[in-house]
């Protein structure tokens, strides 16, 4: 790699006007050195597209966000407000003479904080997440994203039909080649590497994210691991059980009244008796909901249908409970599990499920969702594609002893990702490691009660994962700046403080906040002081709620 030469005012300056003077060529000479990326940075297989200096202000990104839910329409392209100037770098690299990785590097101009984020992608990503970069860049790091290897929509798999190299792209290697590019860019740039290197994701991003500690342990300090599709081909293997059990029975499909009655059954029994309060839209801990969906009026397929939900494929991969946040229209059952009224039956679930095996386990064949049993759609999607999109090797032995500090989070609302995938894969390191002290030493999870998959929901959602709270530098309310305090400062996080917002807008003020507890730990109202701050819960261990409800 070759390394050129900035030009600009260097050295000490005396006197204000002379001061002055150096300030403004120095922030020319930058953006000059931004501008000669494209010609003088030489890597193999690289090639910049466009390196410029843009202007503080807002910035409106090339091409909409990322679906969030397969088949929803989105909005875009989205501007983003409130940037600071910053160096921005396009490129694509080659390697292999199938692959096409393209990616976006963002440098700060000015107020660099020495360190370097790179943030996962969602779905089946296929464009780059320019809304994840924005926060990010304006807290002084340098950010970089990749479309991990194609461009398609987020539910779309067809890029790897014949393209058995992009599928390993999209696997894992677009993430080492935006790493290892993004980190040579930023030494040619800054004429420094980075001091401290994070990964923040969710969803795919949070499978991405552990791909990283698990494949690439030497790469960051820190990783920030959202509701992981970690267990990739055993999700998607229930996402097909989810959307077959609605449409196996003709009265099974779910009708947004279903999961109403479904959710105001589960609230009227259990809620303020698992360690939450009496009016919450939400349950504290779903754990301790004895639910028998057998007592809901209605009828018999439609009960079954959630039974089966509720159970997942039995050995494969755990299924959803009652009181998860299943009735919320744009968030859970109707947008990822029914459908109903928004996508197809079967949801985003079916979609993607769909797309997954359609085009990557089975391309060509004329496979449908009743093609094969459960347990052989997740032996053929282990054999041909787990290796590559899987991460769930519970040994992080090399990622701890390189120093490295894990954060996992995951809503207990979720209804894209079951939340017990999440405790089944900490529960899993936790053995291979030596137990719940040798893991906490390196590794911390938090269940987030009423949050829907990566944000929103009833309960109190924003903590720096995609929604700040109101004081996102603090390590106490925001599980960047915790990652960050943990591994510059030694100091573990306990709890990290979840905002709700009213209507989920920073800008209507705070409805109430909740502290959020290493698992197995939960929080529990201590009976005193006002229900809507943090300070007013405790974080106890789940058999301290008192008595569990049930029937």
């Amino acid at each position: 790699m070759a390394i050129f030469k900035r030009t600009g005012i260097h050295g000490l300056v005396a006197g204000a006007a002379l001061a002055s003077a150096a300030v403004a060529g120095a922030t020319t000479a930058r953006a000059d050195d931004c501008m000669q990326l494209a010609a003088n940075f030489h890597r193999p297989n690289t090639t910049i597209t466009l390196a410029q200096t843009v202007p503080a202000g807002t910035f409106v990104p090339p091409a909409p966000p990322i679906e969030i839910i397969p088949g929803l329409p989105v909005a875009g392209p989205v501007s983003l407000p409130g940037l600071p100037q910053f160096c921005r770098i396009a490129g694509f690299t080659t390697p292999t003479s199938d692959s096409h990785i393209q990616f976006e590097l963002w440098i700060p101009s000015t107020s660099w904080n020495l360190k370097y984020l790179q943030v996962g992608c969602g779905g089946l990503c296929g464009s780059i997440s320019y809304t994840s970069m924005a926060d990010p860049l304006i807290r002084g790091y340098a950010v970089a994203a990749t479309d991990d290897g194609h461009e398609a929509g987020a539910g779309d798999a067809s890029f790897a039909v014949g393209h058995p190299e992009k599928v390993i792209d999209f696997g894992y290697r677009s993430l080492k080649e935006t790493t290892d590019v993004s980190k040579d860019l930023i030494l040619a740039f800054e004429r420094s590497a980075p001091q401290r290197s994070y990964f923040l994701g969710c969803s795919d991003g949070g499978r991405e994210a552990l791909m990283e500690a698990q494949r690439f342990p030497l790469d960051f300090d820190g990783i920030v691991a959202g509701s992981p599709a970690n267990f990739w081909t055993h999700l998607f293997t229930g996402f097909l059980w989810n959307q077959v059990a609605q449409q196996s029975l003709p009265g099974a499909f779910l009708a947004q009244a279903d999961m109403d009655t479904m959710s105001a059954a589960a609230l009227a029994q259990c809620v303020g008796r698992d360690g939450g309060l009496s009016t919450d839209a939400f349950l504290n801990y779903p754990p301790a909901c004895r639910f028998n969906p057998r007592t809901l009026p209605l009828s018999q397929d439609t009960v079954t249908a959630i039974e089966r939900i509720f159970s997942g494929p039995p050995g494969i991969f755990p299924g959803y409970r009652l009181g998860e946040g299943e009735a919320n229209v744009l968030l859970n059952w109707p947008a990822w599990i029914s459908g109903d009224g928004i996508i197809p039956p079967g949801g985003g679930q079916g979609l993607l499920a769909d797309a997954y095996f359609q085009d990557i386990v089975f391309p060509n064949s004329g496979w449908t969702p009743n093609t094969f049993s459960a347990a052989e759609n997740a032996r053929q999607a282990d054999l041909r594609t787990g290796a590559i999109l899987n991460s769930i090797d519970p040994d992080l032995h090399p990622f701890k002893l390189r120093g490295g500090k894990l954060i996992q989070y995951v809503g207990w609302s979720d209804s894209a990702i079951s939340p017990r995938n999440d405790i089944n894969y900490y529960t899993a390191v936790s053995d291979v490691m030596g137990g719940p002290q040798d893991t906490e030493d390196f590794y911390r999870m938090f269940m987030v009660p009423g949050m829907a998959h990566c944000g929103g929901g009833p309960g109190a959602n924003a903590f720096g994962n995609g929604a700040n709270g109101p004081n996102p530098s603090d390590p106490a309310d925001d599980v960047l700046s915790a990652l960050d305090h943990w591994v510059v400062d030694g100091a573990a996080p306990d709890e990290i403080v979840a905002t709700k917002y009213v209507n989920d807008d920073p800008t209507q003020g705070i409805a109430f906040q909740r502290p959020l507890c290493t698992f197995p730990k939960i929080s529990k109202y201590t009976g005193q002081g006002s229900t809507t701050v943090a300070s007013s819960f405790a974080c106890v261990r789940p058999d301290d709620i008192g008595e569990l409800a049930g029937n």
